[in-house]
C-alpha cells in the first residue's frame, strides 16, 4: 500500500511539473488578435490628460488609457497570495499615435509592436516610432471594489459609475490616501497627482445602497433592544419564582447584570 501511494505521489509530481514546463515552453499562453481586436465596452477616453485613466462601469468592466510617452515596454500582472505573480488578461487593445490615428492590437503587431503572454505577466512592448501615443485595453473589474497595480508612474485617475460614490467610511475606501474627487458630470473621478508605486485600490457603493445599510442597521438594533427586554424579563421571572419557592435571593441582585 505504501508503495502505491509513493507511486502515485510521484506521478502526480512529475505531471505537475511537466505542466509547469509546457507552461514556460508555450509563454503561459498566447494573446490572440481575435481577443486584442475585439470592441470595447464603450469608446477610450484617449483624450485624458493623466498618465493612467480608469473608466468602471455597472457591468464589472473596466477600460484603461495609459500614455506612453518615451517608455519602451509595460509589464502587466497580478500579484496572488499562493501563485505569486499572474499575467494581466485583458482585450480590447487599441494604440493611439500622436497624430491621433488609432489602430487595433492586430495592426499593432504589425507595424512592430509586441503583446506575449508568459506564465507570470504579460509584456506590451512598443516599435520605435511609437512613443508618444497612449494604449488602451479593456478587463474584468468591479466598481465596488477596484484594484490596480501602479504599473506607470505618474497621475491617475479612476471614473465610477453613476451614482455611485465612495464618501461614507467603512463602505467607501480609497487608497493611497492623498487624492482628490472631481465631479463629472454625474460621475465622481477620484484623482492622484503622483502615483509611483503599490496599487491604487477603490471601494464604492451605489448611493442608494445607503437606504440598504440604514434599514439592516435599524433593524439590527431593534433586535438587539428586544433580546435585551426579553432576557430581562425572564430574569425577572426566574427571581419571582426563587422568591416563591423560599430561596435567597439578595437585595443587589436587582444590579446584577450576570447570572445567578
Amino acid at each position: 500500500m505504501n508503495r502505491r501511494f509513493a507511486l502515485a505521489v510521484a506521478a502526480i509530481a512529475l505531471l505537475a511539473v511537466s505542466a509547469g514546463c509546457l507552461g514556460y515552453a508555450t509563454g503561459g499562453g498566447e494573446v490572440t488578435n481575435e481577443t486584442l481586436d475585439a470592441e470595447p465596452p464603450h469608446g477610450y477616453d484617449f483624450d485624458t490628460d493623466r498618465d493612467a485613466a480608469f473608466n468602471l462601469t455597472t457591468d464589472a468592466r473596466y477600460t484603461v488609457v495609459y500614455a506612453v510617452d518615451d517608455r519602451e515596454e509595460i509589464r502587466l500582472y497580478r500579484q496572488t497570495p499562493y501563485a505569486g505573480d499572474q499575467p494581466l488578461e485583458f482585450e480590447a487593445f487599441r494604440y493611439q499615435y500622436p497624430d491621433g490615428e488609432v489602430i487595433t492590437g492586430s495592426e499593432f503587431r504589425a507595424r512592430g509592436g509586441e503583446i506575449e503572454r508568459t506564465t507570470d505577466e504579460t509584456w506590451i512592448r512598443f516599435a520605435d516610432d511609437m512613443s508618444g501615443g497612449k494604449a488602451a485595453f479593456a478587463g474584468a473589474g468591479s466598481p465596488r471594489r477596484f484594484s490596480m497595480r501602479a504599473y506607470v508612474e505618474g497621475s491617475y485617475a479612476v471614473t465610477l459609475p453613476p451614482q455611485f460614490s465612495t464618501e461614507v467610511p467603512i463602505v467607501g475606501h480609497v487608497s493611497p490616501r492623498d487624492h482628490a474627487v472631481e465631479t463629472v458630470g454625474d460621475r465622481d473621478r477620484i484623482v492622484w497627482e503622483e502615483v509611483t508605486s503599490g496599487s491604487i485600490v477603490v471601494q464604492s457603493y451605489r448611493e442608494g445602497d445607503l437606504v440598504v445599510f440604514g434599514v439592516i442597521l435599524v433593524i439590527g438594533a431593534v433586535a438587539a433592544v428586544a433580546g435585551t427586554l426579553y432576557f430581562r424579563r425572564q430574569l425577572e421571572a426566574l427571581r419571582q419564582r426563587r422568591r416563591d419557592l423560599g430561596l435567597g435571593v439578595y437585595e443587589d441582585d436587582d444590579d446584577d447584570d450576570g447570572l445567578l
